[in-house]
């Protein structure tokens, strides 16, 4: 039955684009993304292979609409002008689903992250939440949900007559665990996933995530706004890959099963938000 089930979604998708005429079938899906997030998109080699949850997911994705894959490498704050400018056919770089956002393209939700803090192992400053920051050096990468909410929350402190935090921007969440390893900072954030993993992989146990990660939000694949075709066959796709297994076997093999979203829902990021 669940193969059945899984055939159709999959007959679905590729009717979908077959009746809006788009390219075809040999031509490839650019797919845009910042890789720079392990374990969700990154180079084990610098140039190779693109490894990861996201690659994955995108990978089996074209399996289903019968396309191959390009990989178009950008920093993270390029991506949604570059969907909406039709330079890449959809982008999916662990981007959290926002309500400023979908503004720009529509999100098919696949994931459910969440932010978390890294800090130096025996957490110096004892900092749990955005509100011990106060005083501190804090990075993120510029672009994201962490480095607006670094932003915010700094001007909060500064209302309270506390230090504002000293807002450090990086071009990638390995290059934040780095400036934590040399002192330039006393904290990062990222996704919880990225987090987990770069305090699992660098620094030799010098690194560890403090506290609960907060704000969960689901990870959407943006698509541009219009493009109606493409956005039915990925949620097809999707949901043919929840039916098959395929969703699962992925979520296992990188370690995410605690962030499954197997509704694959459309433009739901506004919901997680309060």
């Amino acid at each position: 039955m669940m193969k059945r089930i899984a055939a159709a979604f999959t007959l679905l998708a590729m009717l979908g684009l077959a009746q809006a005429g788009t390219a075809s079938a040999a031509q490839p899906l650019r797919i845009g993304t910042d890789i720079s997030h392990p374990p969700l998109e990154f180079y084990r080699h610098p140039g190779g292979r693109v490894h990861g949850f996201d690659a994955d997911i995108a990978r089996a994705i074209a399996k289903r609409l019968g396309r191959p894959v390009q990989f178009v490498n950008m920093p993270f704050s390029s991506l949604l002008q570059s969907v909406a400018a039709g330079k890449v056919d959809f982008t999916i770089s662990s981007m959290f689903d926002l309500p400023v956002r979908e503004k720009i393209a529509d999100f098919v939700d696949y994931f459910l992250s969440g932010t978390a803090i890294m800090v130096r192992a025996g957490n110096p400053h004892s900092v749990f939440t955005l509100a011990g920051f106060c005083g501190l050096r804090a990075s993120a990468e510029v672009g994201t949900f962490q480095f607006s909410a670094l932003k915010e929350q700094s001007a909060r402190c500064r209302a309270l007559g506390l230090g504002g935090i000293h807002v450090v921007s990086v071009p990638g969440d390995e290059q934040g665990a780095q400036a934590l390893l040399a002192g330039r900072v006393a904290i990062h954030i990222a996704d919880f996933p990225i987090v987990s993993y770069l305090a699992r992989t660098v620094g030799n146990g010098k690194l560890v995530v403090a506290g609960r990660p907060f704000n969960q939000i689901p990870y959407g694949i943006a698509v541009r706004k219009g493009n109606v075709a493409l956005r039915t066959a990925i949620v097809a796709a999707l949901r043919a890959m929840v039916a098959d297994g395929t969703y699962d076997r992925l979520l296992k093999k990188w370690h995410l099963q605690a962030g499954a979203l197997r509704s694959i829902p459309v433009d739901a990021g506004k919901l997680y938000q309060h």
